[in-house]
């Protein structure tokens, strides 16, 4: 049989295998039955795996075999919203759901190995399976994954995929190039002098210094950034005081930066700091500026990889999305590409189920699950051409 038969016959196991894990979804570095689940799946198949780092899975086809290696990654973590689908396996676990196709991707990966695994005497290399825990919050999971790979060797190619929720089956996008932003945190802390409303004076405001500092940092892209290269700067919460007539000691302002060039962020923080620590010594306060690790790194396609992908996919008869504007949301897969060549890419996975919808984050998230045939069609024939041709 073919990987696209193999595949096709495999539908309804990986259809029954999102199920589940949508009934069941775990957040973020908390897939402990997700995890112990794979591993079961991968064990029924007699594929190798190592947990590695905190929970993420990495299954091997062929490993220690002569030839090229390519490595796919699925990520497998929920988010906390409460589902309101009435679906016959809805989340069973409150306030947790997978509202972002995480369930779908965790399946489709295992669909691929079981496919995959049934030829692997055909296959002129190995495979990496990597189940990734946390991706919804970032903070160093992909990059345990990579570390994994290139402690091994490395890898020749990496691929991964998303399903995406307002796009319909059957369009598939592999941009060249920049395809998603990097995403920083950052945190602003200005320190002041408590004290009583009617007696300012006596007091050092933290207010109004976490104030001109939030709107200065606000025009870095304008004032202080290279015009021809776009960041976003965008300041999300500001946290100060508990009663209306007591000044504050500190003032807090929360935030996120997106970027398409890696260290962009770690210039604009720089910038930020000088500002924050400026503005507020003019006030009489001091400021410190903490840059928090989510996604650091844009997701950027190796052009020849992706070249090679969009003409699998018109082979397939997918519909390939013109070239366009990279997202300026974010994925810790870019972590993957940029470390070893490869592509990631969107497929169309949009519901016509009444009362649901294809906005990612929502509690009426849905996707139509013959994406999912499609989604793995595609992931698994790419990684069997490539070790075969």
């Amino acid at each position: 049989m073919t990987i696209k038969e193999l595949i096709a016959q495999n539908e309804d196991y990986i259809i029954e295998m999102r199920r589940e894990f949508h009934m069941h979804p775990e957040l973020s570095y908390q897939e402990e039955r997700t995890s112990r689940r794979i591993c079961e799946e991968l064990e029924k198949m007699n594929i190798q795996y190592e947990v590695v780092g905190r929970r993420n899975v990495i299954g091997i086809i062929n490993k220690n075999k002569a030839g090229k290696k390519i490595a796919i990654r699925a990520d497998i973590d929920a988010l906390p919203v409460c589902e309101e689908v009435d679906l016959p396996f809805k989340s069973q676990t409150p306030g947790v759901m997978h509202a972002c196709g995480h369930d779908g991707h965790t399946a489709m990966l295992l669909g691929i190995a079981k496919s995959l695994n049934e030829l692997k005497d055909e296959l002129n290399g190995s495979v990496y399976l990597c189940f990734q825990v946390a991706e919804e919050v970032g903070g160093g999971a992909a990059e345990e994954c990579v570390e994994y790979l290139q402690a091994h060797g490395g890898v020749d190619q990496a691929i991964g995929t998303h399903l995406m929720g307002q796009m319909p089956v059957g369009l598939i996008g592999i941009p060249d190039g920049a395809m998603m932003a990097g995403n920083t945190g950052f945190k602003i802390k200005v320190h002041g002098v408590g004290g009583h409303g009617s007696r300012p004076d006596l007091a050092v405001d933290p207010i109004r210094p976490a104030c001109d500092i939030l709107l200065k940092v606000q025009a870095i892209p304008v004032n202080r950034h290279d015009p021809f290269s776009t960041v976003v700067v965008s300041p999300c919460m500001i946290n100060a005081g508990t009663k209306n007539n007591i000044i504050p000691n500190d003032a807090e302002i929360e935030g996120n930066l997106r970027f398409f060039k890696a260290g962009e962020d770690i210039e604009v923080i720089d910038l930020m700091r000088k500002i924050a620590e400026n503005v507020a010594a003019a006030y009489g306060c001091t400021a410190e500026v903490e840059r928090v690790i989510m996604a650091p790194l844009p997701v950027v396609n190796d052009k020849e990889a992706a070249a090679a992908g969009r003409a699998l996919a018109a082979e397939q008869g997918l519909t390939v999305l013109p070239q366009g504007d990279p997202a300026t949301g974010s994925d810790d897969y870019a972590a993957f590409v940029h470390a070893f060549k490869g592509f990631y890419c969107v497929v169309g996975a949009k519901s016509d189920l009444p009362g649901t919808s294809g906005n990612h984050h929502n509690a009426n998230f849905a996707i139509d699950e013959a994406s999912l045939k499609v989604g793995a069609t595609f992931m698994g024939e790419y990684a069997y051409n490539f070790l075969t041709k």
